[in-house]
């Protein structure tokens, strides 16, 4: 009885696929090749440029750099990203040598800007053009009239600085 259910039920396995292709093509018709539209475009390709100061011959200098869709503070992390082969061969480096993060907390206007990592320990020496880079960066995101940063010069009770672009005018190009 074993025996003649596994024969059967070989058969019945090996008939399946036969089966399938007989019954699939029962009342299907061709059709012609359909379109499916227009290729997708990416959506980074609508992102608006960012605006990066970097140094040139002790000057800052804006460069324009693409954007990403909803990183509206791309340009503050950009600052301690090596210059562009271009960019580098016009000249052009950067005096911010940590990497930062930026976020608005109250004052939709001041950006806080963090080192990271954010070990407030370590006494991290700020140049001039470094300052003046990330005040101006950061002034050239819409809406943000000045930076608060931490450990700069002439900082509050709590050791944060504001700093805005136009401290730093003598630097501009």
């Amino acid at each position: 009885m074993r025996r003649r259910n596994a024969a059967v039920l070989a058969a019945a396995l090996a008939a399946a696929p036969l089966a399938g292709v007989l019954v699939s093509g029962c009342g299907v018709r061709p059709t012609g090749i359909l379109s499916a539209g227009d290729p997708p475009v990416a959506a980074g390709s609508q992102a608006p440029a960012i605006t990066v100061y970097l140094v040139q011959g002790g000057r800052l200098k804006a460069v324009v750099r693409p954007g990403l869709p909803g990183h509206p503070y791309l340009s503050i992390g950009q600052l301690s990203v090596e210059p562009t082969a271009t960019e580098s061969r016009a000249g052009l480096h950067t005096e911010v040598t940590h990497a930062l993060t930026a976020r608005v907390v109250g004052d939709p206007s001041t950006l806080i800007i963090d080192q990271v990592p954010s070990d407030e320990r370590e006494r991290w020496r700020w140049s001039y053009a470094a300052l003046g880079q990330i005040a101006c960066t950061a002034q050239a995101i819409a809406g943000i009239d000045r930076v608060r940063l931490w450990n700069g010069p002439n900082p509050d009770a709590q050791g944060w600085g504001t700093y805005s672009c136009e401290e730093f005018s003598e630097l501009l190009n």
